[in-house]
Formats: structure tokens, C-alpha cells, sequence
């Protein structure tokens, strides 16, 4: 399940280029193949001027990286835009690809004397995070709270690269808020984790060849004339497998035929956030609001809800139901299929493996790894399906426990 109220920020594709009467302010650093390029648009600012930078990630190492965390530090006396974001962590950056974001420092208000001092942000946070790493590397050793031991990450990016929706072989169990539409008071409720994602163990095994890495980069300018620092930081997990031949060997052999792979750009069927709400609602669920963690072309964007309005398309939408029984579900769009996974009810079974109600006898699973569609028909060992003629809020309000788990 994706972490909420994470700040994101995205960067990448803004490399700086030499051109004939025109300057280039930027600083770069590569490691092995990893390029992190900071530029500002000028070098010398006034003092209520603001400051445009740009972060780009390279990947041409020949090698995917995971768990990747970009980061821009606001520098004394600057707050970021409205429309800027200063962190972003997504789980893939496949060898040759590469992402870019523009950041937007604003000079913050001078305060008169008797002004209350401001509380500290969450940018300020991570900038002084940062600010620790700058330190731990002119050291030239690591930060414990900011880049954690290789044997207790050697697999995190494994655990989070390969989203299959409905495929879930966790056991445990978490304390979720859900949040009713509109409204800011939720409901804690203990619930199995069901974000639709996971790896089966030899998956994992088959990827614990990785490395954590951090490659931080910082560029000098003015501003009526006292110096600056731009910085970023990059951290990120290097996986050694193919991870998208693991993929496709995961539903190998967790399937018993595999009906169809397409990527998404080939689905034309995909929904927009407003068809995705309209589809729900008419299916009774509108309560708590339906959300995505990934844009069209397959990149992560944190946790974000769908508007109503919006003719944006993403691959896979996810939202909650909790029947008068209180059993909890999620229900999730993939593609313009529609899955319910009983969470309580699985929490609830001691079975080893995953149930999942459906329209058909077919799964459709979405991947970020080559931005694909998967449908297959799961092996009982990895999943079981309760087919149903529609699901719906009813039809999953009168499922029992038993209808379920002993079909």
C-alpha cells in the first residue's frame, strides 16, 4: 500500500546544452552511468527575483534502479511554488530513461520584528536532510538516517517494482484511515495490507543482487550579490536482474494461461478519472474517494484522487466499500476491468492464498515495467476468483465470509 501525505517531486530530461552566446549555469555529477544534473536559468538573481532551477536523472548505467527518491533543497530565505514539488519516489526508472521536473524558488517575505517565528515545513525537514548528506559525503561515509545498510534494503526495491493488482501474497495487516468523499474525518479500520501489489518469494530471490546508492550535486549562484547553494540528491536501488523478464516469468508460473499481454498505450479501452468516477458510482461506490498512483505512461505519482473533471487517463484506480457486517474491501479498476478483494475476509482465512471476487474467469494486472496489461487465468495456488454476473456495492454487501473463502 503506498505511503499518504508523501510530498512528491519529480525530476529528470534537463540536460544543459552549450549554444553559441547563450551560458549554461549547471553542475552535474555521474556514477556509474547515473547522471544528476542541477541548472538554474541564470547565475546572479536580484534580491526579489525568483529562482527557476531544473533537476535531471539519467539512467545509462545498462542497469533498472529502483526505489529511487529525488530531492531539491530550498535555500535560505525561499519557499517553493505553488505548482512545485520538491520530493518525488518512484519505484522504476528502466536503463535509458530519464525524468525531469522544473522547481520554482520564491524570495519568502521579509517579517517585521515582533513577527511570530514560523513553524519549521515538511520542505524544511527534508532540506535539512539533505543538508546531512552534503556533510556525510564531503565525509565520504553514509548518513544512517538517510541512506539505510545495504542488508536491510537489499531487496526494498524488489518489493515494490512488479504492481500486480489483486495478486497479493502478504500476511500481514495495517491501520488504515479511510476517508469518507468530501469530508476530512475518517475511520481507523485494521485491514489486510491490499494496495494491489507483490512479489512471490522466488521473485525476491531472484533479485537480491542490488545496491543503495546516493549521488548528490550542487550548483553556486547569486543573489544581490551573497552566494547560494542549488542542490539535489538522488537516492536510488540498483537492481542487477532483468526485472521485466522476472515479470513475465512471475506470471508464467503463476498462471495457468496467459490470455493476452498489451501495453497500455495499445489499450484504447483505458478510463479517465472522470469515466472511472461516473463507472463506480453507478455501481454503488461513491463513498470514499477513487484513487491513482500512475500516470498513463506508466509513471508513479504518489497516491492522488481522481477528479471529476479531469479527462487525465491512468491504467489503474482503486477505492474502498465497507459492508454493513463491517468487512472491509478494495475495489479496483485495471485497464475497464473491475476486481473486489475481500481484505478483512482475507485477513480473516488461513489459507495461503489469495481470494478475489470477479466478473469473469480471467484477471487483468497491470505492471510498470514496460507499462503493460496482463490478463491471465491465475493458478489456484496463487489466486482464487468468486465469479459474480456484476459487482457491485450490494452484490459485495451480501457476500458472506463463507460464500468467499469456502467456494
Amino acid at each position: 500500500m503506498k505511503l499518504k501525505n508523501i510530498s512528491s517531486f519529480f525530476a529528470a530530461l534537463a540536460v544543459c546544452f552549450g549554444v553559441s552566446g547563450v551560458k549554461a549555469y549547471a553542475a552535474e555529477k555521474t556514477k556509474d552511468g547515473i547522471k544528476l544534473v542541477i541548472s538554474a536559468d541564470k547565475s546572479a538573481y536580484e534580491e526579489d527575483e525568483k529562482i527557476t532551477a531544473k533537476i535531471t536523472l539519467e539512467n545509462n548505467s545498462g542497469n533498472d534502479i529502483t526505489d529511487v527518491t529525488l530531492e531539491g533543497v530550498v535555500p535560505d530565505s525561499y519557499h517553493l511554488s505553488e505548482e512545485s514539488k520538491a520530493i518525488t519516489r518512484t519505484t522504476y526508472v528502466m536503463s535509458g530513461n530519464s525524468l525531469s521536473s522544473e522547481l520554482v524558488f520564491v524570495p519568502d517575505k521579509k517579517e517585521s520584528p515582533t513577527t511570530e517565528p514560523k513553524e519549521a515545513t515538511t520542505v524544511v525537514t527534508e532540506k535539512n536532510e539533505v543538508q546531512e548528506l552534503v556533510l556525510t559525503e564531503n565525509a565520504a561515509v553514509y548518513n544512517a538516517e538517510t541512506v539505510e545498510s545495504k542488508d536491510s534494503k537489499k531487496d526494498s526495491g524488489v518489493k515494490t517494482a512488479l504492481i500486480i493488482t489483486g495478486i497479493l501474497l502478504l500476511a500481514g495487516a495495517a491501520v488504515v484511515l479511510f476517508k469518507f468523499k468530501g469530508k476530512n474525518k475518517g475511520i481507523m479500520i485494521l485491514v489486510c495490507i491490499t494496495a494491489a501489489s507483490s512479489l512471490n518469494t522466488d521473485i525476491k530471490a531472484k533479485a537480491i543482487e542490488t545496491e543503495n546508492y546516493n549521488i548528490l550535486v550542487s550548483e553556486s549562484i547569486t543573489v544581490a550579490g551573497q552566494k547560494y547553494e542549488l542542490t539535489a540528491v538522488v537516492r536510488y536501488t540498483m537492481d542487477k536482474p532483468d526485472m521485466q523478464a522476472a515479470a513475465d516469468e512471475y506470471y508464467e508460473e503463476n498462471s495457468e494461461e496467459i490470455v493476452s499481454v498489451e501495453t497500455v498505450e495499445e489499450n484504447d479501452g483505458v478510463f479517465s478519472e472522470k469515466e472511472a468516477l461516473k463507472f463506480m458510482s453507478e455501481r454503488g461506490f461513491s463513498k470514499y474517494p477513487l484513487t491513482y498512483d500512475y500516470d498513463i505512461d506508466g509513471n508513479y505519482t504518489d497516491e492522488t484522487e481522481a477528479l471529476p473533471e479531469s479527462d487525465a487517463k491512468h491504467p489503474m484506480y482503486m477505492t474502498y466499500f465497507v459492508a454493513e457486517d463491517g468487512a472491509v474491501w478494495s475495489v479496483f479498476i485495471v485497464g475497464r476491468t473491475i476486481t473486489a478483494n475481500p481484505a478483512s475476509y482475507n485477513l480473516e482465512s488461513d489459507l495461503d492464498v489469495q481470494f478475489l471476487v470477479s466478473e469473469t474467469d480471467t484477471l487483468t494486472s497491470y505492471t510498470e515495467m514496460g507499462n503493460k496489461f496482463y490478463e491471465t487465468i491465475p493458478k489456484d495456488s496463487a489466486v482464487k476468483l468468486k465469479i459474480v454476473d456484476k459487482i457491485t456495492s450490494q452484490i459485495l454487501n451480501d457476500l458472506t465470509y463463507e460464500e468467499v473463502i469456502n467456494q
